[in-house]
């Protein structure tokens, strides 16, 4: 295993191109702001932000030092859903627990830096075809609906579709709960390749 000095000289300190990923947050805070969801617009933004200061200045070498934090994974997801059966979601509860879930994990990421550039799988055009396939799907009933002048049954997004379903509290607290488990799984798996590098 490589010592923490040249462990932590694997990682670039800052980068000049923006990624990917902070580029959809832009965009995604500039298709808040058309469909007149300012708070979300700002939302996106400020963490589109965030994301690009840290990317720029990097995170010094001592972060790796620091030992793996233990997630409670259990205690954590039945939390969740407990708020999700009492509160329900649009509420200040609820919100005020997403808020501290997202908080905790940019805190979690942010203790180690982003891993070096692998070679891709062979596999994974399919998931980058899937996600890209998904995105049009959104963007084009995005656009049909704001031309339609509201909610279309013809090009549905996917909140159209989703929606309806999340209206009951027990399914709430099921999609909460799978959501909370698959960004620890995330958490885990990229703390897991860090300290294996």
């Amino acid at each position: 295993m490589a010592t923490p000095e040249r462990h932590a000289a694997d990682y670039p300190q800052s980068r000049l191109i923006v990624d990917l990923p902070v580029a959809g947050l832009f965009i995604a805070s500039l298709a808040h702001w058309i469909r007149d969801a300012p708070a979300d617009g700002v939302v996106f933004f400020a963490a589109a932000a965030v994301l690009l200061f840290t990317e720029r200045h990097g995170i010094a070498p001592d972060a790796l030092l620091a030992p793996p934090v233990r997630l409670p994974a259990a205690s954590l997801i039945a939390a969740v859903a407990l708020v999700a059966l009492v509160f329900g979601r649009h509420t200040v509860p609820m919100s005020l627990t997403v808020v501290a879930i997202g908080a905790s994990a940019l805190v979690l990421e942010w203790r180690d830096p982003s891993l070096p550039s692998q070679p891709v799988p062979r596999r994974g055009w399919v998931w980058v075809a899937l996600a890209i396939s998904w995105c049009l799907w959104e963007l084009v009933s995005f656009i049909y609906e704001q031309a339609a002048g509201g909610l279309s049954l013809t090009h549905p997004t996917m909140s159209d579709l989703v929606d309806p379903m999340l209206d009951l509290r027990v399914v709430q607290a099921l999609a909460l709960g799978v959501w909370v488990a698959a960004g620890l799984a995330m958490l885990r798996a990229a703390a897991a390749a860090r300290r294996t590098a």
